[in-house]
């Protein structure tokens, strides 16, 4: 029997997803549409939809049946950003610089009085916090009283660490500006404009909506906020953001460039290549000398072209114990994996929100692209078979395909 070539298997077993809109394609960019898609479906996602100009390009759904709301997980906090500039358009809150103690007056006293809106929405507050939100935040009947009672780790505004305990006091003071629980607030105001219907947002015993994540909407529900944010602000036409914001919120704000305000900020390419000295950093900072010799054997003529295929190199360096062998000898010793490599950089070509388990919204404006990946995993990490890591570079490579960006530098992944 005649072997078909891959990609007509591809576009024949996605022809139902793809909609009258995607036929103007180029066969370069039909290619890279079909293999996200199908990407999507080796990877037991629940909902991928991608958009251009405002149209359906193409989606992924099991059984070609669209699903309800999904919990977002963290992409629930690139949403709470955007009420945040509700807020300070109304006038509700007076800026982003804003001293959070105008809220909470206990937070006059002390180092706390320094503590802006910006640091809580750019991960500088300097609040102590533990990265697994099982460890603390979960268990406490009040996340905003948690947040409210922690102690310093840092000086406010010095040094940008991950803070979902510091995130979460934004639910409390939007229900503070605007006088109504942050999910009603929501509600009735964005959401209820763009014709967005969330499922129950999860909440503390204390019925505090979580900022950090607890939101469920739809894919298609989702990819409105991405058109609202490619469009700077604007839902059909219609002001409901300030077009300011939306730039001050995807502009470098902490994480050396990576992150915005709640919104990160991915580059067009990245490039790894090995850094001699950072195996003898890892024997100086006690990293196990047999973790040491089998990244050092793995990496040191290793070359990535992106950081899913970084992250795959060092796992397959480390073997089957690789995540807990990072967790436990490296990230506790305050080494993360870039530590290893020389890396450089292309352009900042998109801007996404992105959640455990693998929930994507992505935006690339100047290819006029909006894509979203979602997974009903039933947990906040995604097992070997559900994890979709290079899904924002697959939806640059659409944008490159379809001619809205110039191809990037290649040095070979191995």
């Amino acid at each position: 029997m005649k072997t078909w070539p891959v990609l007509a298997i591809l576009l024949l077993s996605l022809a139902t997803a793809l909609p009258a809109h995607a036929d103007g394609l180029s066969p370069a960019a039909s290619k890279a549409l079909a293999q996200l898609l199908e990407r999507g479906r080796q990877t037991h996602s629940n909902a991928v939809l991608v958009l251009q100009n405002g149209h359906e390009l193409g989606h992924y759904y099991p059984n070609d049946k669209a699903p309800g709301p999904i919990e977002l997980m963290s992409v629930t906090k690139s949403v709470v950003a955007l009420g945040i500039g509700q807020l300070l358009d109304q006038g509700r809150i007076k800026s982003l610089d804003q001293p959070v103690a105008d809220f909470y007056p206990e937070w006059k006293q002390g180092r706390k009085r320094d503590i802006t809106l910006r640091m809580l929405l750019d991960h500088t507050s300097g609040l102590q916090n533990f990265p697994r939100t099982d460890v603390e935040i979960y268990p406490a009947p009040d996340a905003v009283q948690l947040a409210l009672t922690a102690e310093l780790s840092s000086k406010p505004g010095t040094s940008a660490s991950y803070n979902n305990k510091a995130v979460n006091l934004l639910a409390g003071i939007i229900e503070k500006a605007s006088g109504q629980p942050m999910d009603v607030f929501f509600r009735d105001g964005l959401f209820k404009a763009m014709d967005i219907h969330a499922g129950p947002w999860e909440k503390d015993k204390t019925g505090h909506p979580y900022a950090m994540a607890g939101l469920k909407l739809t894919a298609a529900d989702l990819a409105k906020l991405g058109q609202l944010v490619l469009d700077r602000g604007r839902w059909q036409g219609r002001p409901l953001l300030p077009a300011g914001f939306i730039d001050g919120m995807l502009a470098p704000a902490s994480m050396e460039g990576e992150c915005g305000l709640l919104w990160w900020r991915a580059t067009q390419w990245t490039h790894f290549s090995p850094n001699p000295a950072s195996f003898d950093m890892l024997r100086e900072r006690g990293v196990p000398e047999s973790t040491v010799r089998k990244l050092q054997n793995a990496l040191k003529d290793a070359r990535f072209d992106s950081t899913g295929a970084m992250q795959a190199g060092i796992a397959k360096a480390l073997g089957p114990d690789a995540k807990a062998i990072m967790v436990d000898q490296l990230v506790k010793r305050g080494i993360g994996p870039y530590r290893l490599f020389k890396v450089s950089h292309g352009p900042i070509v998109a801007y996404d929100g992105n959640g455990d388990g693998g929930q994507y919204v992505v935006v690339v404006p100047r290819a006029n692209l909006v894509a979203v990946r979602q997974i009903d995993a039933g947990g906040e990490t995604e097992s070997a078979d559900q994890g979709y890591d290079d899904f924002i570079n697959r939806v640059i490579t659409v944008a490159e395909a379809s001619g809205r960006l110039p191809p990037p530098p290649h040095i070979g992944t191995r």
